[in-house]
């Protein structure tokens, strides 16, 4: 790898050719899940490597919906032949 860096607005960026990624693709992956920013390059074109910090907010739907969540990949919704919609529990 080349090991080379920039600044790109204060921040430490390393640059690697897409092939020199490919060849040492995890380890650029291990930098950067510890917090560096990786720039690959390509025909011109520069992609950026980086982790991804926003706070991930995933609602708790277990409180808003009522039921057995220990059976919840037992059950789903069918339509009748009149175009309802009913609950189905496999058995």
């Amino acid at each position: 790898m080349t090991g080379l860096t920039f600044d790109l607005y204060n921040v430490h960026v390393k640059r690697v050719t897409a092939s020199d990624a490919r060849k040492n693709w995890f380890k650029l992956l291990d930098e950067a899940v510890k917090g560096e920013v990786i720039a690959i390059e390509r025909n011109g074109s520069r992609l950026i490597l980086k982790l991804d910090k926003r706070k991930k907010s995933i609602p708790d739907y277990k409180k808003w919906i009522r039921g057995n969540w220990d059976d919840a990949d037992k059950w789903g919704w069918e339509m009748t032949k009149t175009g309802r919609v009913i609950p189905v529990i496999e058995k």
